[in-house]
């Protein structure tokens, strides 16, 4: 997980399409980590907008690599959202702006970064916290903040309701379709 508080959008993306990928057996490190990597700054990962035009532009190179990945925007309650993800058995994932404060309201959680000026999202997608425990729904977080042991894969934090409903509940999903 890439750590940047001004391309959180991006960064979700980022991990969401690898782990999709590698859930249909189609991940494999190499050229398209470039093209990953592209989310990771500002220009291509920081806003959903950015985001959308960054996966519209790729969407045909990320098809001749044998990658299945399809996006859509929506604007969908967070519990229907996590239902979508949830019925996908791991070949879904869904990148919801957030607002940072609700999800880290600790003082001085977000470091260096002005509170006012991060870009905060999430990723939400089946996975695994401990090896030996089953899947469930897990919260990805680019900039989990500096405070009360951050982690930036965890359960699903309690403020996320909350926090996506500021964003009037803009989502990127993702999803796999077709065999690669």
């Amino acid at each position: 997980m890439f750590h940047t508080w001004n391309a959180c959008c991006g960064a979700a993306t980022a991990y969401l399409l690898r782990r999709i990928a590698y859930r249909a057996g189609a991940y494999a490190p190499g050229l398209q980590e470039q093209i990953f990597h592209e989310l990771n700054t500002s220009r291509d990962g920081g806003t959903i907008d950015k985001v959308q035009r960054w996966f519209d532009g790729r969407v045909g190179s990320l098809h001749e690599l044998g990658y299945r990945l399809q996006c859509r925007r929506v604007a969908t309650p967070t519990p229907a959202i996590l239902d979508w993800v949830k019925q996908g058995k791991g070949y879904r994932g869904a990148m919801m702006p957030t607002t940072f404060k609700k999800v880290h309201p600790q003082p001085g959680a977000s470091g260096d970064a002005p509170e006012d000026m991060v870009g905060h999202a999430v990723g939400v997608t089946i996975d695994r916290l401990d090896a030996k425990a089953d899947e469930e729904l897990v919260m990805i977080d680019p900039w989990p903040g500096v405070v009360g042991g951050a982690s930036d894969r965890g359960k699903l934090s309690p403020a996320l309701e909350s926090a996506h409903r500021d964003k009037n509940f803009h989502a990127l999903v993702y999803y796999w379709a077709g065999w690669s």
